[in-house]
């Protein structure tokens, strides 16, 4: 009896032991289940892809313990050159520079969090989103799919605020006027933001 006691007294620490071992975080642990964010940078744009200066507000909401939804709605500033002619074939050809026109887009998405080292985050993105391409100029006008995916960091600055940057590549479809009808939507955008924890 008396050795089954004296059993019972070694295993028992590392019992309470085993039941105390924490796995490393997955996500940023100052991260909540919701926040909010504003983020500006660029856009390139193209043809009827609208580019410029980059402005965007989203909504961050916890979908697992890598995995937040975002919702977007961001906003493109371009110029307003004209760039829109017939060819010889009397075709109505567009062929706007890289931050020309503008646009509005929503956008719903996913950022996943590859895992991290003190406050720097890594982490992948990936999202649709609806847009509406003006080119004020020439009254082309547009409406777009377009699919996000990219990657970016984010750094921790206190408790329940942070700083990200990112990249990402977009690529879809529109439907325009003027005889245009279906035009690829191409564009790169670089954007540096901060997030609040609600």
């Amino acid at each position: 009896m008396s050795r089954w006691l004296s059993l019972a007294i070694v295993l028992a620490p590392a019992v309470v032991h085993a039941d105390r071992v924490e796995l490393p975080p997955v996500a940023p642990p100052d991260m909540s289940d919701q926040a909010i964010g504003a983020s500006v940078g660029a856009a390139t744009g193209g043809r009827v892809t609208a580019g410029g200066l980059r402005l965007a507000g989203h909504f961050l909401y916890q979908l697992s313990d890598r995995d937040w939804f975002d919702g977007t709605a961001d906003f493109t500033f371009g110029g307003s050159s004209a760039a829109c002619f017939r060819d010889r074939t009397n075709a109505f050809v567009c062929d706007h520079g890289l931050a020309d026109g503008g646009s509005v887009e929503v956008e719903a998405g996913v950022r996943h969090f590859l895992g991290g080292q003190d406050q720097f985050w890594p982490f992948l993105l990936g999202g649709i989103g609806v847009r509406g391409v003006d080119f004020s100029s020439e009254s082309v006008t547009g409406l777009a799919l377009a699919l996000h995916a990219g990657g970016g960091l984010r750094a921790s600055v206190s408790e329940g605020i942070a700083v990200t940057a990112q990249g990402e590549l977009e690529l879809g479809f529109g439907a325009f006027n003027h005889t245009l009808g279906i035009e690829p939507q191409l564009g790169i955008a670089i954007t540096a933001g901060v997030e609040f924890r609600l």
